[in-house]
């Protein structure tokens, strides 16, 4: 598209933007009492204690929503954004004198049982333009708070046989409220509901917990009693399935796991709804102990029924998508699901996507750059299977069997990228995406593919209801390139073939405001995992590997295939912390540890294969090629949309002038490219504040830093290499997920340290290619996705 049509759309946009603007001011509201009045700001004097922000989430009188508080409404073309995702809310004063009962109730819940609000003020706001809004401000005076004397415990058929093995639990869940506390009548509540727990998990169906608590105003104490009635020792009697419909019956009473005749417990409920949930075939899961009402006789053989709605237990899945970065390319996805196959509740899936990818384009030459006969359109397919079989070796275990081929153009590494202008004297300034020097001769860049086949087998488990997944797979991966054009493949690329057994373990308790597991938009709470990978040890790896390529030599080096043998640790940790009722502060910390044999040295040098001649010259570039074709796949790479923002994919981390490695002698290494090597350690870590914009948009302010090295060592040798980029980016809520829209700004003198501009000159060390620039001039890399980045 050229540029002046864009500047045009753009135009256009802002243009159309600031109608759209104009029409959202808030009207200016003319009543005496101040009725409809936009609310620009509801504040709290005298919250010692209890916040404001903690008040103002249980009222109905809101200020209105706007992006950083309004911050960007005086800034020129900025103030069009703050237009668009402000949110109104109205001034209404009846039901602000709801809210301020609603206040001095919620004190005396939190132990202010003296709270009063002494006034409520409602003040126009602003000057010109600015006449429908109003500021209120709520004062209020907390007053002492009511702490806790004393927490006792009455029993009111209590034996010693009964009591065998609940006193100590009791005794442990009432020590949760301590004396000399604040009474909270939620901790309250809460200790209430964990005694009946506690009593219902050993066999006490009938259980009941009553509590009482006398509040002296005048000393300011409150004393705590629980009244415990056990009832009858209590067992489980029938089990009974309603609603399976077609559903076979024999998987899903083995994942239930209860049998007639044990103890009643509550937990055993909980865990057998959860085993059913996790089969993913049900839309509702209710479990209903069938206890004799209340005056009538307690039988203590309790049957049980679930109760279940089955899903859809087939789907097909159509639609597409594009990718706009680093690269661009558009896709189709065609898929099939039964989660009844065959019976037993075994679940089948299988997916195409086929695509088309327009290389090399990328974000930054997409507008107004000719890309002249270096532009093709690559084919890409990836088909995809899984099995999975419930109830295997346990009633929690599910074993798995998956399949998959792929015939792409790997972004790791060079081949798919094409590579950066170099002059005779190698100064490495060139564009990225700068065609070669068809002038000088040089041959043409090898653009590699892969046909990819994959195979994994293995089994998986979730523990504590579904929060703590693991999963143990042995994987063999066999990877045989191709050129995508006539260039010949080059020297040491073959087949490569990657057996590794893998354990996955992950704890996610990722929670939303409400306090329910939330994987995509959490609020609070934390995600660890860990991806261990054990490559080519095993015993029999070698002899799948002669059954697959079948080929044997007596020197490894002159094989047509390479084989993988290392050990691979990737561990990660994010955490979400709220800051304010709706904002929230996302941080995520990532390494990744390679521990191989003889490939991923410290440095990649074609010189020492110069110096030598014949045969051995011929075998030292086959090993430099196997080096980069197995770090490809094995090593860590950094950047792009779900790594360091401020960098394209995989722009971060150690570089080495490669010369193409079929241009035979008119190689030379000082005039070849920089290109990405991969490297043996990674760490990356973010720091990002998410800001809801009403119900369907938000932003982000984040900061991304990280570096990948060839050593075993957090930082590189020399010069320290942070690779610190800020940014910011807008996010619009879709069925399938948040689409995000991210860019990234690359800070000066913090990409590496004492070094400011990106350039040979400037000391830009040479084995790192200065990462490319939003229409080579801008240090920015913009990202268009969906999913959060973390």
């Amino acid at each position: 598209m050229p540029r002046p049509v864009a500047a045009a759309l753009v135009m256009f946009a802002v243009l159309g933007a600031s109608a759209c603007a104009a029409s959202r001011q808030p009207p200016a509201c003319t009543r005496p009492d101040l009725s409809g009045c936009a609310i620009e700001d509801v504040s709290f004097d005298g919250d010692d204690v209890i916040s404001g922000d903690e008040l103002a989430a249980r009222i109905a009188t809101a200020e209105s929503s706007r992006l950083l508080g309004g911050a960007f409404e005086p800034v020129p073309i900025l103030s069009v954004w703050d237009a668009l995702t402000v949110e109104y809310e109205r001034f209404d004063r009846f039901v602000l004198e709801r809210d301020l009962a609603r206040i001095e109730r919620y004190y005396r819940a939190r132990g202010f049982y003296g709270a009063r609000v002494r006034a409520a003020r409602v003040q126009r706001f602003g000057g010109p333009g600015k006449e429908g809004r109003v500021r209120v401000r709520i004062v209020v005076s907390e007053g002492a708070p009511v702490k806790i004397a004393s927490v006792d415990l009455a029993w009111r058929d209590w034996t010693l046989e009964k009591g065998r093995d609940i006193g100590r639990p009791v005794t442990e869940a009432k020590d949760e409220l301590k004396v000399g506390e604040r009474l909270d009548e939620a901790r309250y509540e809460e200790l209430k509901k964990s005694l009946l727990r506690v009593l219902t998990d050993r066999g006490f169906a009938y259980a009941n917990v009553e509590g009482h608590v006398d509040v002296d105003l005048v000393k300011n104490e409150a004393r705590v009693r629980y009244t415990i009635e056990l009832g009858p020792e209590c067992r489980f009697g029938k089990v009974k399935l309603e609603g399976l419909g077609e559903l076979p019956e024999g998987p899903v009473r083995t994942a239930i796991g209860i049998e007639e005749g044990e103890r009643f417990s509550t937990a055993e409920l909980a865990d057998a709804e959860q085993a059913l949930a996790d089969f993913g075939v049900f839309g509702s899961v209710a479990v209903k102990p069938e206890l004799a009402p209340p005056g009538q006789p307690r039988n203590p053989v309790v049957p049980v029924t679930f109760s279940v709605q089955p899903s859809a237990l087939r789907a097909v899945k159509l639609g597409g998508g594009a990718e706009v970065g680093s690269r661009v390319e558009a896709h189709l996805v065609a898929g099939w699901e039964d989660r009844n196959f065959l019976g037993g509740l075994r679940r089948f899936s299988v997916e195409a996507r086929p695509g088309l990818v327009f290389y090399p384009v990328e974000f930054s030459n997409l507008l107004g750059k000719e890309l002249g006969d270096t532009f093709r359109l690559l084919p890409e397919i990836q088909l995809r299977s899984e099995l999975r079989q419930p109830g295997a070796i346990e009633r929690r275990t599910a074993a798995v069997l998956r399949g998959s081929f792929k015939l792409y153009c790997p972004q790791t590494g060079e081949f798919c990228t094409k590579p950066d202008k170099q002059d005779k004297q190698g100064a490495g300034e060139g564009e990225s995406g700068a065609a070669p020097d068809a002038a000088q001769g040089a041959p043409e860049h090898a653009i590699v593919g892969y046909r990819e086949y994959v195979g994994s087998i293995g089994v998986e488990r979730p523990f504590l209801k579904s929060d703590l997944n693991a999963a143990l797979l042995y994987n063999v991966q066999l990877n045989s390139p191709f050129t995508y054009n006539s260039a010949p493949l080059p020297s040491g690329f073959g087949t490569l073939f990657i057996p590794y057994l893998q354990a996955l373990v992950s704890y996610d308790r990722r929670l939303n405001e409400a306090g329910k597991p939330d994987r995509v938009t959490p609020h609070h709470g934390y995600y660890i995992a860990l991806d261990t990978q054990l490559a080519g040890y095993l015993a029999f790896d070698t002899a799948i590997a002669e059954a697959l390529v079948g080929e044997k030599a007596r020197d490894p080096r002159d094989r047509r295939f390479h084989s993988a043998r290392d050990i691979r640790l990737q561990p990660e940790f994010r955490a979400y912390f709220p800051v304010s009722r709706t904002w929230t502060l996302g941080f995520r910390l990532m390494t990744g540890w390679l521990f191989t044999g003889d490939y991923g040295d410290a440095s990649v040098d074609l010189a020492q294969c110069d110096a030598l001649a014949g045969v051995d010259r011929d075998r030292c570039r086959r090993d430099v090629g196997a080096d980069l074709q197995l770090m490809q796949f094995r090593g860590f790479f950094s950047g792009g949309a779900t790594s360091n923002r401020g960098y394209g994919y995989n722009e971060v981390g150690p570089h080495a002038r490669v010369p193409s490695l079929t241009a035979g002698d008119s190689a030379h290494e000082e005039n070849a490219p920089l290109v990405p090597i991969g490297g043996r350690l990674l760490w990356e870590t973010s720091l990002e504040l998410r800001i809801p914009l009403g119900e369907s948009f938000g932003t982000v302010i984040f900061a991304d830093a990280g570096d990948v090295t060839r050593e075993h060592r957090l930082f590189r040798s020399g010069a320290q290499r942070l690779h610190v980029s800020a940014g910011f980016g807008l996010r619009y809520v879709t069925p399938v997920g948040p689409l995000r829209f991210d860019v990234g700004y690359r800070i000066p003198c913090l990409q590496v340290l004492g070094v400011c501009k990106e350039t040979k000159a400037a000391g830009w060390p040479e084995d790192e290619r200065p990462p490319g620039k939003l229409f080579d001039v801008l240090p920015i890399a913009v990202n268009l996705a969906i999913g959060e980045a973390f």
